[in-house]
């Protein structure tokens, strides 16, 4: 931010609530109107609203919700700026030997992923975009292959107690009357019998507005604020999420899946429905009966046999 916008956004402050005339922000300055205009023009496009009235000036009515930076590393979180993701800069750290439940958080992702290689719509200070390295003991891949499912469940269920109504579809979607709020991606590297380490990638649209989402996007996605009335403040929800993540994933690797069941059930979306399952040799269609004690979706195909889908993705 340049030094013409803090004098600005500090004239705000020393008036709070009460408008400050272009003209007088333009002598302060010694910069010409169409200077100061440019300027409130960059504070809007950062999130900060701004009303402007002829012959009163401008106002601030309300400021960004910007992370807090020396809270999150006190905690120990890697914060960076702008990444091209969040996966791929806890991929580079989990190389390098960082521990289990290292967490990085991005106010922005370039190249932001989903699954299959989509691109994640991820702009600066208007979601939360992390990813957590976790370091399982001695943990088989197939036997923590619903780890995605607890992630969602357990975010849903916290959110859900902040004035939100979220539910989860398989494997790794959080939904808001149906449109998508946020999803996860989980990547490993190990062995058929062992696992070296997880990234569990978490994007939620916090402060999207409807504009703020691609014309693709438009009909497909809505935000936590979109579908609360909630003030909600990324940094305290982050941190939430993480307490709430770090609890139960000492209990997925301690007791499995199980402990996890019926938490998913009851905001799932998928069961009981005619679905179509993405696989890598091609899909099937049916309807999902069950989910497994490890987290699979049973589906049963028109002529009655029944599939147990352990990854894919339903469309």
């Amino acid at each position: 931010m340049n030094n013409t916008k803090i004098i600005i956004l500090r004239a705000f402050k020393d008036k709070p609530g009460g408008y400050i005339s272009g003209e007088k922000l333009s002598k302060k300055l010694k910069v010409s109107r169409s200077a100061i205009w440019k300027n409130i023009e960059g504070l809007r496009l950062g999130g900060y609203r701004i009303d402007a009235c002829q012959n009163r000036g401008y106002r601030l009515t309300g400021e960004p919700d910007l992370l807090d930076i020396e809270l999150l590393k006190s905690k120990g979180i890697n914060y960076q700026e702008t990444v091209d993701s969040t996966n791929l800069a806890a991929r580079q750290l989990a190389e390098n030997g960082a521990g289990n439940f290292t967490v990085i958080a991005a106010d922005e992702q370039l190249s932001g992923r989903g699954r299959h290689g989509r691109n994640w719509h991820s702009p600066k200070d208007k979601g939360l975009w992390f990813t957590i390295i976790l370091r399982p003991q001695a943990a088989a891949p197939a036997k923590i292959s619903s780890i995605t499912l607890v992630t969602a469940a357990v975010v849903a269920d916290y959110l859900n107690t902040i004035n939100l109504s979220l539910t989860v579809k398989w494997p790794n979607d959080l939904l808001a009357r149906g449109k998508k709020a946020g999803g996860i991606l989980t990547e490993f590297k190990g062995e058929p019998d062992r696992t070296e380490y997880l990234l569990i990638g978490i994007g939620l649209n916090v402060h999207h507005h409807a504009d703020d989402f691609p014309d693709e996007l438009k009909a497909l996605a809505t935000s936590l604020s979109l579908e609360s009335n909630t003030d909600i403040k990324r940094t305290e929800l982050l941190l939430a999420i993480l307490d709430k993540l770090q609890q139960a994933y000492e209990l997925y690797f301690a007791a499995g899946f199980a402990p996890f069941l019926q938490l998913w059930k009851k905001y799932n979306v998928t069961l009981g429905r005619r679905v179509k399952v993405e696989l890598p040799q091609g899909s099937i269609e049916g309807k999902a009966i069950e989910l497994n004690g490890n987290g699979a979706l049973v589906l049963q195909d028109e002529s009655g046999v029944i599939h147990t889908i352990s990854y894919g993705e339903i469309v």
